[in-house]
């Protein structure tokens, strides 16, 4: 048997890298080389959660393991009477790493252990013609000349546009914490901004992603041209940071602020979409989609990369256990998907709406009880789990429970 992957995106490096390490051959097929990928803009701004790295470790690719590349905790912050403001710390490091150095590197890893990474116009006809050669085909990428293969499941699909207007880059002149940790700062009514360190080419700088609620004063951003204006850029984002995310603005030295180089910005908008997991080609083989060919969510809630991640290990899974690879391995195969993406799904989807009021007394407790703030930081990593706490008031009140009487915060480091 032979099984063909069509993106090397984390979902499709993750797969290949799985399914070589069993035994089963696989080629990878890639929409740009190593190089292309190396030499253009940042296509997100990922960090890679916990049992992410565990998996990394078990395909030992885990080339980043120094302090200095992981995050240690996030901090919240939202304006109010009082603000909030807290610190939770994660169980498991994270790790923030310029997608433009992970994905070659992995690559090389494929290519280093025997496999074959080929060049490929990823559409559909490709698709069909590299189902000739391969008992199965797997579609991870995102692109919408290969997506429309997987119909737009409206039933899991809430949005018909997108949520948020994203101006994201990579950043000098923003200091670092005494303790390398996720900035999370929510903008009710008018976005969030998030920023961590990360690493990039000539070594660390911050990521930011500002998220804008459309026709909100944050959208200004998208529809301005850098390279056009650059100062002009940059005194609107440290004018509109020093007014809704003052605490990452104290952080910036206005004299060196800006992108570490003029490709290093990404703007637009992601519609939040499920997909079918699976279709049947015209010539009456089998093709499952994984990653953003068959999820895509809004990067508020940091899980797009985790969540590709993980989905390609289930799916490796079940494509080692064996063919036939038929409708129903389909079936089983996006059913055991599923399982874990949409608590996923439903807890990005709900990010993006004004928060319940379960929601807000859980960031309440958590500003007052440094267990609590813990705990919940540590979720990011454990998606259902967080979702059974923001899911319901039930849920909410049955996990705070869990804590007993309220405890007085012990601070935040950095």
């Amino acid at each position: 048997m032979s099984v063909g992957v069509v993106g090397a995106g984390i979902s499709g490096l993750h797969l290949a890298l799985r399914l070589q390490q069993a035994g089963v051959p696989v080629t990878l097929y890639a929409e740009r080389s190593a190089e292309e990928i190396a030499d253009g803009r940042p296509q997100n701004l990922v960090v890679r959660f916990g049992h992410t790295r565990e998996r990394e470790r078990a395909l030992d690719v885990e080339h980043w393991t120094a302090p200095e590349h992981s995050m240690f905790g996030a901090h919240v912050f939202a304006p109010g009477e009082p603000p909030l403001r807290f610190f939770g710390a994660l169980s498991e490091p994270g790790s923030a790493v310029d997608f433009r150095i992970y994905l070659p590197r992995l690559m090389a890893d494929f290519e280093e252990r025997g496999g074959a990474v080929d060049p490929v116009v990823a559409d559909v006809e490709s698709v069909v013609e590299l189902a000739e050669r391969h008992d199965l085909v797997v579609v991870a990428s995102g692109r919408r000349s290969i997506t429309d293969l997987f119909p737009r499941d409206a039933s899991r699909s809430p949005f018909g546009e997108p949520q948020r207007i994203l101006t994201a880059g990579l950043y000098h002149g923003i200091a670092p914490m005494e303790t390398t940790a996720l900035h999370f700062n929510l903008c009710p009514g008018v976005g969030e901004v998030f920023s961590i360190r990360m690493l990039t080419f000539g070594g660390p700088v911050h990521g930011m992603n500002i998220e804008a609620i459309p026709g909100g004063p944050l959208e200004a951003l998208v529809h301005m041209d850098y390279q056009a204006d650059p100062a002009g850029f940059e005194r609107a984002v440290l004018t509109l940071l020093a007014e809704h995310a003052p605490a990452l603005r104290e952080r910036i030295d206005e004299r060196e602020f800006g992108p570490a180089r003029p490709v290093d910005l990404l703007q637009g908008g992601i519609t939040p979409t499920v997909r079918a997991g699976w279709t049947v080609l015209p010539n009456g083989k089998y093709c499952m989609a994984v990653g953003d060919a068959w999820i895509t969510n809004d990067p508020v809630a940091g899980q797009g990369a985790n969540l590709g991640s993980h989905s390609a290990f289930t799916l490796a899974d079940e494509i080692i256990a064996g063919p036939p690879y038929d409708e129903a391995f389909c079936r089983r195969a996006e059913q055991r998907r599923w399982e874990y993406a949409r608590p996923v799904t439903e807890w990005s989807n709900a990010f993006l709406l004004p928060p319940p009021p379960h929601a807000l007394e859980v960031l309440g407790r958590a500003g007052a009880d440094q267990r609590i703030a813990d705990a919940f930081i540590d979720n990011f990593n454990d998606p259902p789990a967080m979702w059974r706490v923001l899911g319901s008031p039930e849920g909410a009140a049955a996990w705070l429970a869990t804590f007993g009487q309220p405890a007085s915060s012990v601070g935040a480091p950095g």
